[in-house]
């Protein structure tokens, strides 16, 4: 202010001039003092409400107690469970003279025994009658299926999971 002072000295001007620019002069460095202070308080509130949020957080952690998502679980019936390994796949190219036995595409030849499982079973599976599956096999199906052992041949299916034509499914 001192500055302020000598040069209010040195101008000619009217004491109502000096008051005036005084008085402004005081509320301007009010008006500074005041948006820091609005500053200052934003910053210390935002750094307390991250340490409330911190410490809300930290104390909440599971607490030692395994977390129960069971009520959160949906189970989808008709949705596939777990991938089945397939073996045997392609499409049938020759069926033998009993209806049990065939050649797929890709040259495997393949028996059906008594002892194979047909279509998919298991909690998740869906019913019979809405699985690709044809009561008899031939030439044009699409054929899924696991056999154990692959070096046969023909090779003995352990399951046929699908038996199918797409293009002529018989209905």
């Amino acid at each position: 202010m001192s500055a302020y002072k000598k040069v209010m000295k040195q101008i000619q001007a009217s004491e109502e001039f000096k008051s005036k620019m005084q008085e402004e002069m005081m509320e301007y460095g009010k008006k500074e003092k005041r948006a820091y202070m609005k500053n200052t308080k934003l910053v210390v509130g935002s750094l307390v409400a991250c340490a409330v949020i911190a410490v809300v957080a930290l104390t909440n952690i599971n607490n030692g107690v395994a977390l129960d998502l069971t009520e959160r679980i949906v189970v989808d019936h008709l949705g596939p469970a777990a991938s089945a390994v397939v073996n045997i796949d392609g499409v049938i190219t020759e069926v033998g003279e009993d209806g049990l036995s065939f050649t797929l595409d890709n040259g495997m030849q393949v028996v059906v025994t008594d002892n194979t499982e047909l279509g998919i079973d298991g909690p998740t599976a869906a019913p019979k009658e809405e699985q690709l599956f044809e009561p008899t096999f031939r030439v044009g199906n699409l054929i899924g299926g696991f056999t154990e052992d692959t070096s046969t041949d023909p090779v003995t299916a352990a399951v046929i999971y699908t038996n199918w034509n797409f293009e002529d499914p018989i209905g």
